[in-house]
Order: C-alpha cells, then structure tokens, then sequence
C-alpha cells in the first residue's frame, strides 16, 4: 500500500508537470523589453506592437523601459533570459547592429548567436537635410560645396546610425564633410536649423515635420525608393549617385532557444496586424514605413545581414565608442 501510494503521488506530479509543459502560450503576461526611454521612436512602436499583441493574444503584453548604454543594457537583460516566450525584446539598428561593432569589449551579447528574431515592426530611412541658408538645393551641390570649402554635419552621437550613414557616404562618394556628434536628434536638427551647421543626417520622424515646416530642406533620401512621406525628395541613385541604402530596423526578438512555435504565433500575428488599415494609420502618425512582410527565418537572415554590413562601415571608417 505504501509502495502504491508513493507510485501514485509520482505519478500525479508527472502528470501535473507534463501538463504545465504543455500549457499553450501565453499563459500569462508577456514582457517586452525596450532598451530606449520612454517616448523614443523604439517606445512608441513597442507600444503600439504590445497593445495590439494583447489584443489579439488575450494576454497582457507589458512594455518594460531599460534604456542605457545606447540600448546595451536592456539588450544584455533580454540576452540572459529565459527563453520560454515570457520575455521579448523590441530592438533597432542601434543596440543590436552597431553597437557590437562599435564597443565590442563592453557588449555582453552576440546579436546573432543569443537571439532569435520575430518579426520587423517598422523601419524608416534615413534623410540628408540642409539648412536654408546653406544655399544648396541637391546631393549634388552639397558634394559640390563640401570639395570647395570647409564644411560640418551634424549626427545623433558619434556611431549612430546618423553618422554611419555619412560615413558610408563619405566613402563611397568621396567627398570631405567634418563630423559633429551631438547628444541627441533634436540638438543636431536645431544646429542646422539655426545655420550653426550646414548638414545633418537623421532617421525621418525627426525630421519630417521641419521639413514639411519649411524649417530644413530634404535633398536626398538613403534608400531604394522614395519615402511616401517625402514624396518630392529623390533617391542618391535618382539623382546619379550610388544607390546606397541606411535604413533604421525596429524589430522583435527573443532570447535564442525560445520555442519555435511561439516565434511563429508572434510573427503570424505580426505580420496580419500590419496589413490594416487601422494599424497603418498608426505608422503614419509617426511617419514610419510598414515593415517588408518576412518569415522569421527571412528576418533572421536580414539582421545577420545587417550585423555584418555596418561592423564593416564602423571598421572601415575607424569609428570607436571611446
């Protein structure tokens, strides 16, 4: 009889356990961890994504602020969790393409060996604006001037996306332009504003609404086709130059063994909460471009691409984080 009710007691434990294993996700609430302060662009797409995840999953989805480090520390959080689905990170070009590159001794994760992405969330190019005062009208007289006399742009910081941008152009290019990093958009957009600088290069949200104020003038966009917001500012390849892309990713990852099946509910659901209309309208309030429809095999393969595209940019220009 004791033997029995041992076996017993063994047997329901299993049978508890097994079905705790099998319970489907979510069963609870999910986390989505954000490495930027709340009201950056990464916050609000994380934001918008989570309400309607919670929607659609019926389960709360919470955004979890933990800026730092330019992204490092809410990255290397997420990298250390337990991969059960419960904890997800909403990325971008910065903290997961760049910075591995850019401080490769205080970076404690491997974006492509730690992770496993979900789905793209959004995406916007990056623009080359000028002051008005500048008195330059395209790419072209900017190359023009910048080889005949001293000239500065202004970034978001020194090994941004910004300023990598300028750096691939520069290169690629060939035409001499002085850097000057900054804290932030807002202080770079109000040095070229104020004609204290004659060039900056930032991601669209930021600029878009001094540009449609008349405030700066767009010359060109870094991508393969215009931006619907800026419909009347041609490519670098329209106007006869290389036709280079620098295009700011956000997206969502998980911390890599992170159950198949649950990548593939969140991407699926991502994927179809994109396609309406009342999510677009959302996008287009934060002038940012709907993300290109992929599996999670295909965005895995474009963040390794994108890894390994700007850690050449950052070796090749010599940037440091120091």
């Amino acid at each position: 009889m004791k033997f029995s009710a041992i076996a017993a007691s063994v047997v329901a434990t299993f049978s508890i356990a097994t079905a705790s294993a099998q319970s489907p996700w979510p069963g609870g609430t999910v986390t989505v961890v954000v490495p930027f302060a709340a009201g950056q662009t990464g916050d609000i797409v994380a934001r918008m994504v989570s309400k309607e995840l919670q929607a659609r999953f019926k389960q709360s989805f919470v955004v979890d602020n933990r800026p730092g480090s330019g992204g490092r520390i809410g990255t290397t959080y997420v990298s250390r969790a337990k991969p059960d689905g419960y904890t997800l990170l909403l990325t971008s070009s910065g903290p997961y393409a760049i910075a591995p590159a850019l401080y490769p001794k205080d970076t404690k994760y491997n974006p492509v060996s730690d992770f496993v992405g979900i789905a793209e969330t959004a995406s916007t190019p990056q623009v080359i604006a000028v002051s008005n005062g500048s008195g330059i009208t395209s790419f072209a007289d900017l190359v023009k001037q910048a080889n005949a006399k001293d000239m500065s742009y202004g970034s978001a910081g020194n090994g941004s996306l910004q300023h990598l941008t300028m750096e691939l152009l520069k290169k690629e290019i060939g035409f001499p332009l002085v850097h000057v990093p900054f804290k932030g958009s807002s202080e770079s957009k109000t040095a070229v504003i104020g004609n204290t600088l004659e060039v900056t290069s930032d991601s669209l949200p930021p600029l878009v609404g001094s540009i449609k104020g008349h405030q700066l003038k767009a010359i060109a966009v870094i991508d393969d086709k215009r931006s619907a917001y800026l419909p009347d500012v041609p490519t670098l390849g329209e106007q006869g130059f290389p036709k280079l892309s620098a295009v700011a990713f956000f997206g969502l990852v998980a911390p890599k063994g992170t159950p198949k099946e649950v990548v593939d509910a969140l991407n699926r659901e991502i994927v179809a909460m994109f396609k309406t209309p009342a999510f677009q309208e959302q996008m287009r309030t934060q002038a940012l471009t709907p993300p290109a429809e992929r599996t999670p095999e295909q965005f895995n393969a474009y963040l390794a691409d994108e890894v390994t595209r700007w850690k050449k940019v950052v070796d090749e220009a010599k940037v440091t984080g120091e």
